[in-house]
């Protein structure tokens, strides 16, 4: 990365600040656990940066998400949740001319699903990048461990068994086995709750 893509990556990451939840130790836990899967994967080391670099970028369209809407306690209402799944859509806008289009586009797909019912367009299967089908599934596991607004943080086994349950459904297959390798082998970042604060 050139030293005015890092200056602009640390660009947004200060505009995210306020917007995204647990901003530092999310977006680094989900690339730390990109890149450890693609490493199982053996992806080549331009995509394990590229990895690195859509884990802590992934959600930078919510800074044109309504603040209101990133923390409600409750359910999204249907206009809500329209609204909140452009997400990834603005990302990719914020970042075409930035970054290397792979990146932008892992971000425009990191929430498209195995089984074609994610968003923002429905694909399926090997239509999804492979970068966005890596990253979908460190996303929702750090998710899933992390507190937020509206759930409060599931232990890593129960993460790990949904993980699993939805392996060819809303998660690739083969990305799924690779996730089971990286806590078989002891690879997965530290959660919040394992991190102890002084």
């Amino acid at each position: 990365m050139s030293p005015r893509q890092e200056k602009t990556k640390n660009d947004l990451l200060r505009a995210m600040e306020h917007i995204v939840e647990d901003l530092h130790g999310h977006v680094h836990r989900v690339a730390d656990l990109a890149v450890a899967l693609g490493r199982t994967l053996q992806v080549d080391d331009d995509d394990i940066a590229r990895l690195g670099l859509v884990g802590v970028l992934h959600d930078v369209g919510k800074i044109h998400v309504d603040p209101a809407i990133l923390s409600k306690p409750g359910p999204l209402d249907p206009w809500e949740l329209e609204h909140m799944r452009r997400h990834p859509e603005f990302g990719f806008a914020m970042t075409v001319d930035r970054f290397d289009r792979r990146v932008s586009e892992a971000i425009l797909y990191h929430h498209e699903r195995y089984d074609g019912r994610g968003y923002p367009f429905g694909l399926s299967g090997m239509e999804i990048p492979l970068l966005a089908r890596i990253v979908l599934v460190a996303d929702a596991f750090d998710a899933m461990v992390s507190h937020r607004s509206y759930q409060p943080a599931l232990p890593v086994e129960v993460a790990v068994e949904e993980i699993n349950l939805h392996s060819g459904t809303q998660f690739d297959p083969m990305v799924v086995d690779a996730f089971n390798h990286v806590c078989e082998t002891g690879q997965l970042p530290p959660t919040p709750a394992s991190v102890v604060t002084p």
